[in-house]
């Protein structure tokens, strides 16, 4: 008896790690929802800023404009296109 006791105990032990990476999955795969409310939003903020203009416009639903004081004052082939042609200030320094 005391063999079939000691199978019994190592059979249970045998996959404890694939069980317990079963069990990790399932509790991340119930949490991953939640987490992409925090994420998404976390991910743009501190990504906005080396973002395109064009997309920055798009992501504020055409709110952005871009900044007025700018350290290229003199519109070199820096600024994007958007900045140029396309901004509600478009060139500043020349309009």
């Amino acid at each position: 008896m005391a063999k079939a006791v000691y199978y019994k105990l190592w059979a249970s032990t045998a996959a404890w790690g694939q069980r317990s990476q079963y069990g990790w999955y399932q509790v991340w795969a119930r949490m991953a929802p939640w987490g992409a409310f925090v994420a998404a939003p976390a991910a743009s903020w501190y990504s906005f800023n080396w973002w395109s203009d064009e997309w920055k416009k798009t992501l504020t639903l055409g709110i952005y404009e871009p900044p007025l004081v700018h350290w290229d004052t003199n519109m070199t082939a820096n600024r994007s296109d958007f900045v140029k042609n396309h901004a509600q200030y478009a060139g500043i320094p020349y309009k």
